[in-house]
């Protein structure tokens, strides 16, 4: 996670997919969708702050708001 967050790197879905649920998932890429927001509500809304960045069209980047 730190070099993604220092080096900035958008991870696609496809990416997510193929790295946390195995090349062989057979299931929707919405579940990524819903890992995200699982993941937004349990540090961005609690702590306050913004790390996970949706790319409109591409996926998802860590960087730090301010």
């Amino acid at each position: 996670v730190s070099y993604i967050n220092i080096h900035r790197i958008v991870l696609t879905r496809e990416t997510l997919l193929d790295k946390v649920w195995g090349f062989d998932y057979a299931g929707d890429t919405n579940a990524v969708d819903v890992y995200v927001r699982y993941l937004r509500g349990k540090i961005d809304e609690v702590f306050g702050i913004k790390l996970i960045h949706t790319v409109r069209g591409v996926g998802y980047v860590i960087k730090d708001e301010g």
